[in-house]
């Protein structure tokens, strides 16, 4: 009974969001200005006299191939050879995401995109914990569709153990600060969130920006892989988020493309690509978590529009589109204004116990200034 109150409570927080947000989008013709600034609050939580706790964690189901697929190993390179005819710009992308999609389509399409490159065997091997590169059938097994339309997946090997490991070692951390870090990107401080920057009790995690510098092999492979799975190219993306959530800490229900962000030269922010930088206690077997200090409890990220909270693993990442517009759909423009897509409103919940980590990469349809 305490759990279905719980879970009412927390659906009933992310309507109050809704409604609110709704009612700026109709005064916005009035006061775009003001709407831009405002969207967030009413995207990112509500304030309510009451707390919300985390919902039940649903059980992971990987999907594997089968044998009548419906997009063909042909079909999917098809759409990934698109990725070569660069514009005069050089902002080409792929039009796969620009059409609804079944999961098996979606399947595919990711596992050519993702796996099928020599340079990521080795990787996604250590990450199966075998010393054969793997095949394409336990590559389909470790991609998750939770949403066909809007899109919504979570891609498990993304990247290797090691390399998570190295993202984490190279950010600094307050008791590492010295003044010659003290103005370093890849200093841990406090996060913020919005156009303005601004802190708020809705984000209270720390985090830091890595460059190709502070960690190179790791850094590339994944602006690599995000740059086939998302269709554009390594040069629209910002450079990599990382963030640590200690106890307490959380980032509650938000959405990661805001109006006032179409004001930016490389447009808003289309997509976005999250990674688990550490393993939940959910994701660790027993006979490994009494040597592992490494892990922590709660910190799921919870989608609400499709009542899941996804329990963080080492090396998955979660890949979305932020906006109602996609490349390939139906008159996008790489100039057009951005309307975000509340379906993929989320939430970081807040850890109970431990150290969470992640990552994130914000793709744009423009090239990103010092980005990458």
């Amino acid at each position: 009974m305490e759990q279905k109150i719980r879970c009412t409570i927390h659906k009933f927080h992310a309507a109050i969001s809704l409604v609110a947000t709704t009612i700026l989008r109709i005064s916005s013709t009035m006061t775009t200005s003001c709407f831009a600034g405002s969207i967030f609050l009413a995207a990112a939580g509500v304030t309510t006299a009451f707390t919300i706790r985390p919902p039940p964690i649903l059980t992971t189901k990987h999907h594997v191939h089968s044998s009548s697929s419906l997009f063909s190993s042909t079909q999917a390179q098809g759409y990934l050879d698109t990725l070569s005819n660069k514009e005069a710009d050089g902002t080409s992308t792929s039009n796969f995401w620009g059409a609804p999609r079944n999961e098996q389509e979606i399947i595919d399409f990711i596992s050519e995109a993702v796996f099928n490159d020599v340079s990521h065997h080795d990787a996604a091997s250590n990450a199966l914990n075998d010393n054969v590169a793997p095949t394409i059938d336990q590559h389909l097994q470790r991609i998750e569709v939770i949403s066909e339309e809007p899109p919504l997946v979570i891609v498990h090997g993304f990247l290797s153990t090691e390399h998570c490991d190295d993202i984490v070692n190279a950010v600094i951390g307050p008791e590492e600060a010295s003044e010659n870090s003290e103005n370093a990107k890849n200093q841990l401080k406090r996060s913020t969130m919005g156009a303005k920057q601004d802190k708020s009790q809705q984000r209270t995690s720390s985090t830091a920006w890595l460059h190709p510098e502070h960690c190179p092999k790791p850094l590339d492979e994944f602006s690599a892989r995000v740059s086939n799975l998302s269709g554009l190219p390594t040069e629209n993306f910002e450079n990599m988020q990382v963030v640590r959530y200690q106890p307490g800490q959380e980032f509650q229900i938000h959405t990661d493309h805001l109006d006032s962000f179409n004001d930016m030269d490389c447009g808003g922010r289309l997509a976005t690509c999250l990674m688990y930088l550490n393993d939940s206690e959910d994701n660790v077997s027993e006979e490994s978590s009494h040597n592992n200090d490494e892990t922590f409890t709660g910190g799921e990220t919870f989608f609400h529009e499709f009542d899941r909270a996804v329990s963080p693993r080492k090396g998955s990442a979660l890949f979305w589109w932020n906006t109602i517009e996609r490349p390939g759909s139906k008159g996008y423009d790489k100039n057009m204004f951005l309307n975000v897509d509340l379906k993929l409103r989320h939430a970081g919940l807040p850890v109970l116990s431990g150290e969470k980590w992640v990552c994130n990469k914000w793709m744009h349809p423009l090239p990103f200034p010092h980005g990458v």
